[in-house]
């Protein structure tokens, strides 16, 4: 799970990851926690679908929380927004960005993490994921983050955006994933999300990050059309939704 702390007070900054670290380490969660000083550092580097939570600091100087958090809307309408404020009275100014919750300063531990809570639960019931055993822990993976999948003796890799060594047999993950059309089995022990496919020529899938994957090449031509009647479908319910 990526997490985007924005806040001008670098001891701001430091507490809530402490918090944050203390959470996932209780629910045996992997998180990312990235902290940008100012709302222009945190939009300039910042890309559609690059993280899950948000926590964004109302009162920030120069670009201040709510402009931000606007300017993020209009990029990513669906990422959890969480605001952070000293004073409520700046609460009735974020309404419009759709945020999830407002947590006050100086930050509660228990509401910190009955929100993160709240949040865990909506987020499961709304988008499906995969869980990866990873030693004692136990790691979600969003299916819109998972990439591709190879299996690697008796692990399997996982690409979603960290890599991860699990140990688990390809035709469980196989298996998990199989009722969802993104995902595509190309060859023996390669699955592959077809969101994140740039290409199928010549007998290789290519991926948008440019990693490459042998086709099996008696299934080259049915490969190939499910790559396009994938996309067609993707188009085709973009369209419906206007």
């Amino acid at each position: 799970m990526r997490i985007a702390i924005v806040d001008d007070e670098e001891k701001e900054r430091i507490t809530l990851n402490q918090l944050l670290d203390d959470w996932a380490d209780r629910n045996q969660l992997s998180i990312s926690c990235v902290c940008f000083a100012s709302g222009d550092d945190f939009l300039a580097f910042s890309s559609r679908g690059q993280y899950d939570i948000v926590f964004m600091d109302i009162y920030m100087k120069d670009t201040d929380g709510i402009e931000t958090a606007t300017k993020l809307r209009q990029t990513d309408p669906e990422c959890c927004l969480i605001f952070l404020t000293s004073s409520r009275e700046h609460m009735p100014k974020a309404f419009p960005c759709h945020a999830f919750d407002y947590l006050l300063k100086p930050l509660d531990e228990r509401q910190l993490w009955q929100t993160l809570t709240d949040f865990l639960r909506t987020f499961s019931r709304k988008q499906p994921y995969i869980n990866l055993p990873l030693g004692k822990q136990t790691v979600p993976i969003l299916y819109s983050h998972l990439e591709y999948v190879f299996a690697d003796s008796n692990y399997c890799m996982v690409q979603a955006q960290e890599q991860y060594r699990c140990r688990i047999p390809f035709g469980k993950i196989k298996s998990l994933l199989a009722e969802d059309e993104r995902f595509c089995t190309i060859n023996r022990g390669i699955l592959v999300n077809l969101d994140f496919v740039d290409s199928m020529e010549d007998l290789v899938c290519l991926m948008k990050n440019g990693v490459s994957f042998p086709m099996n090449t008696k299934k080259k031509a049915e490969l190939k059309q499910a790559l396009i009647t994938y996309r067609f479908n993707v188009r085709r319910k973009k369209l419906s939704r206007r």
